[in-house]
C-alpha cells in the first residue's frame, strides 16, 4: 500500500509540474514584437442557419424569463458566426497578454455572460450571480478548474489567482437550471481571440513565421488552417464552418 501512495503522490507532483511548465512556456518580449504581422478574417457557415432550439425554462419562470432561443450558435444574416475561437499555435515568444487582469463570469435572467469567456493562466476572477435565485455553478475539465457549488442571489464565487494553472477548456453549467451552459476558454498564448458578431476576427503583433490557426466552436468542432505570417503585412484568412 506504500508503494501505491508513493506512486499516486510522485504523478500528482508531475502533473502539478507539468501544468506549471505548460503555463510558463509563452515569453512576452521585452519591448514588443519586431517587424510583427496581423491575421484577419470571417468565419461563416456552410449554408443557410436554421432556426436557433428553443430552450425551455421548466425552473424559476418568474425570475429566470420564459422559453428562450439557444445562443451556442449565432449566425447573423449573411452566415457570420460569433464566438468562434482561434488560435495561433506554437508561439513562443511574442507580444505581452493583453487579457483581463481579473475576469468576471456573470449569471443573469439564468444565462451565462458572457457564453464564451478568455482568460489567461494563473488570473484571478469571480463568477457573479445577477439572479434572484440560486445557481448551483458546475463546471466540467479535464483536471484545470472542476468545482461543483451553490451561489445565492446576489453573491459571488472568488476564483484564487493560480487557481487555473493550465490552458485548456472548462464547460460551465447549472445543475438546477439546466438550459444554462457556456465555457471558459484558459488560452496558451495571448495570439487567442474569438469572432465578433459578424463572424470577424483579428490577430495581431504576430512574429513572422508560418503557423497553425486551431479554430474551435462549441457546436461545429475544430479544424486548423496554416498560415504564412509576413512582415508589416496583413494575411487574410476565411474559414468555412459546417453543421
Amino acid at each position: 500500500m506504500k508503494e501505491v501512495r508513493w506512486i499516486i503522490l510522485a504523478l500528482s507532483c508531475l502533473f502539478v509540474f507539468g501544468a506549471n511548465l505548460a503555463a510558463a512556456q509563452y515569453k512576452a518580449l521585452e519591448g514588443g514584437v519586431k517587424n510583427a504581422g496581423m491575421v484577419s478574417g470571417r468565419i461563416t457557415l456552410d449554408g443557410p442557419a436554421r432556426p436557433p432550439e428553443i430552450l425551455k425554462v421548466d425552473e424559476d419562470v418568474e425570475a429566470c424569463g420564459g422559453d428562450r432561443p439557444s445562443n451556442q450558435l449565432v449566425v447573423n444574416g449573411s452566415g457570420g458566426i460569433k464566438n468562434v475561437v482561434l488560435s495561433i499555435e506554437n508561439v513562443k515568444s511574442g507580444k505581452d497578454w493583453d487579457f483581463a487582469e481579473e475576469f468576471t463570469f456573470d449569471q443573469k435572467k439564468c444565462t451565462f455572460v458572457p457564453r464564451i469567456l478568455l482568460i489567461r493562466p494563473k488570473t484571478a476572477g469571480v463568477v457573479v450571480n445577477s439572479d434572484s435565485v440560486g445557481h448551483n455553478f458546475h463546471t466540467i475539465s479535464k483536471g484545470i478548474y472542476n468545482i461543483n457549488k451553490k451561489i445565492q442571489p446576489g453573491s459571488k464565487l472568488v476564483v484564487a489567482k493560480n487557481k487555473i494553472r493550465r490552458s485548456g477548456k472548462i464547460r460551465a453549467k447549472c445543475d438546477i437550471h439546466s438550459w444554462m451552459g457556456g465555457y471558459w476558454i484558459v488560452a496558451k498564448t495571448p495570439y487567442t481571440v474569438l469572432s465578433d458578431k459578424d463572424g470577424n476576427f483579428s490577430i495581431s503583433d504576430v512574429p513572422p513565421g508560418t503557423y497553425t490557426v486551431k479554430i474551435w466552436h462549441e457546436k461545429l468542432g475544430e479544424s486548423e488552417q496554416q498560415v504564412v505570417i509576413k512582415a508589416g503585412e496583413t494575411t487574410k484568412m476565411d474559414a468555412v464552418l459546417k453543421l
